[in-house]
């Protein structure tokens, strides 16, 4: 049984659709200010989305969506506070009109994110943040679209990791790395044990939509059997057009 749930939606770059007003109607007020605050269209778009799309799924069948509450942690990750009942791990990335949210358990560590493939990348910046042994990795490949492949599944996995620790960019990307992160299990290897945060981390890269490369990190309490999927994709365009909107505002 796959552990995280991944909804998808697009984003529009101008005008908002369908999506974007139905996600923009379980906004609470002080949200709705929040997302006026942006001046570039895209950029508002995917943060109603995003926000909107967490409000619809932690709540789907449990409350009323302007009942989740959020609390942010030290570094400004979101976590869900309140209800109780909706209380489980969730995480939303996006980049280029494309939004994902990860689902995870009530005790999961979760983190996602997601880059667009035909992003422009700088050899320069692995040489200055990432491992050596990702620097190597890196070095291997044999074109111009294999590094830049590797390139963003490596970013992908190294942000979903932060985002999932809770840290962001306040722990530097050097102080871990990802072996085989071509292959369907990467894994990780710490210079610092306690980054871990004494769980069990499982990782996989995956392709949300086509042209879009992400990343899922999950850290667990227990072990869990390394044979199941980690992820299941969800088109959430595709979800709301079979719900009562109703139920939600």
């Amino acid at each position: 049984m796959p552990a995280v749930e991944v909804w998808h939606a697009p984003a529009a770059a101008d005008q908002p659709g369908p999506t974007e007003a139905f996600c923009e109607r379980l906004l609470l007020a002080e949200e709705k200010v929040r997302a006026d605050r942006f001046r570039v269209a895209s950029a508002r778009h995917q943060h109603v989305v995003g926000r909107g799309m967490a409000r619809a799924l932690l709540s789907a069948g449990l409350c009323h969506s302007q009942e989740i509450g959020f609390r942010l942690l030290d570094h400004g990750k979101p976590i869900v506070e309140s209800p109780d009942v909706a209380c489980r791990a969730f995480n939303v990335a996006h980049t280029h009109g494309l939004v994902v949210c990860g689902l995870g358990g009530r005790e999961q560590w979760l983190g996602v994110d997601v880059e667009w493939m035909d992003r422009r990348t700088d050899p320069d910046l692995a040489r200055r943040y990432f491992a050596a042994a990702e620097i190597w990795q890196l070095d291997a490949t044999k074109s111009e679209d294999e590094h830049r492949e590797l390139f963003l599944k490596l970013w992908t996995l190294k942000e979903a990791f932060i985002k999932a620790i809770g840290t962001g960019l306040y722990t530097p990307l050097d102080q871990f790395a990802f072996e085989d992160a071509a292959g369907d299990q990467p894994r990780l290897v710490l210079n610092d044990p306690k980054l871990a945060r004494g769980r069990q981390w499982r990782f996989e890269s995956f392709v949300p939509r086509e042209g879009f490369v992400a990343a899922v990190a999950v850290g667990e309490t227990v072990e869990t059997d390394v044979s199941d999927s980690l992820v299941k994709l969800t088109d959430f365009e595709r979800w709301i057009a079979t719900q009562d909107g109703s139920q939600f505002v």
